[in-house]
């Protein structure tokens, strides 16, 4: 059994940061923080509600592009928040429950990825050919579009890890790709880094790898920590999952989470939250790690 969980593991590791770096980011205000550390039931039901009222707002105005995106936001955010973090616990103790949070979370991210994709379909005539690779002239794209293209990254990325290896959503890869990219293009420090942070794991599970892959991983964590001003956990968890589990490098693994560990998570208001989360994530790691090195 043991061994049978250790390849699943395996098969989906390098996709789980996608659940850090787009989990809650933009939600940095302390009483979020106080409930979701005191009362993680009473967190989960909110930002539940709030999914399921931003995608009712959707089926009552079908074509406004700042409600898709808010739907988009929001389903992203819960699934990640929440069923897919239980989904990656859950994978060691309960292998057909875990599946069954897989399949929920899988079934909200599709939607996501159909909420944003409208939203940019509004916007850009062309935003639906380029994506497909149908056309290869972008979109004009604007600063005011970093949410939708970073939401939208999300979304996939999401989609494709609680797919369970499904090639139909394997070979969307490249879209993650070509929406982080705009995004870089237009702003490459936006969000204190959460871009370059999530081309970190990117850069390692792309369709056509650099040969130099890891090297580049590696300069966008340096990016991403000076993007943050070495305040942001993520690079850090992203870098140790993407990279130091892929080159079997165990004592990186460590002392990457360990320094990660060592940054004060209230230093920024503005990724408080999303700090709390990963250290939570990086203090699992670190007692799960005999199920990552071999």
């Amino acid at each position: 059994m043991n061994c049978i969980i250790k390849i699943f593991k395996t098969r989906f590791q390098l996709f789980v940061n996608f659940t850090l770096l787009f989990c809650l980011t933009l939600i940095s205000c302390s009483p979020s923080l106080t409930v979701l550390k005191f009362n993680p039931d009473f967190a989960e039901s909110t930002y539940k509600y709030f999914a399921e009222k931003s995608e009712k707002s959707v089926i009552k105005y079908p074509d406004d592009h700042n409600k898709l995106l808010n739907a988009c936001e929001t389903l992203t955010k819960y699934s990640f928040g929440f069923t897919m973090e239980e989904a990656n616990r859950e994978v060691m103790i309960d292998y057909k429950k875990s599946q069954s949070l897989y399949n929920e979370a899988h079934r909200n991210f599709v939607k996501a990825v159909e909420y944003c994709g409208r939203a940019l379909d509004v916007k850009y005539d062309n935003y639906k050919d380029w994506i497909d690779d149908s056309n290869n002239e972008s979109p004009i794209f604007t600063y005011l579009d970093l949410p939708y293209l970073y939401w939208s990254a999300g979304a996939y990325g999401g989609a494709i890890k609680s797919s369970k290896g499904d090639p139909e959503w394997l070979i969307k890869l490249p879209r993650l790709g070509k929406l982080l990219e705009a995004g870089i293009s237009l702003d490459p420090g936006w969000n204190k880094g959460a871009l370059y942070s999530a081309m970190i794991s990117y850069t390692m599970i792309r369709h056509d790898p650099p040969v130099n892959k890891e090297i580049m991983a590696r300069d966008f964590f340096t990016k991403a920590v000076k993007a943050s001003n070495d305040l942001d956990l993520g690079p850090y968890i992203a870098l140790a999952e993407s990279v130091s589990i892929t080159t079997q490098n165990k004592n990186e693994f460590t002392n990457l989470l360990y320094k990660a560990l060592n940054i004060d998570i209230n230093a920024n208001p503005d990724i408080r939250l999303n700090n709390y989360i990963n250290r939570k994530r990086a203090i699992w790691l670190l007692d799960n790690i005999d199920e990552y090195f071999y």
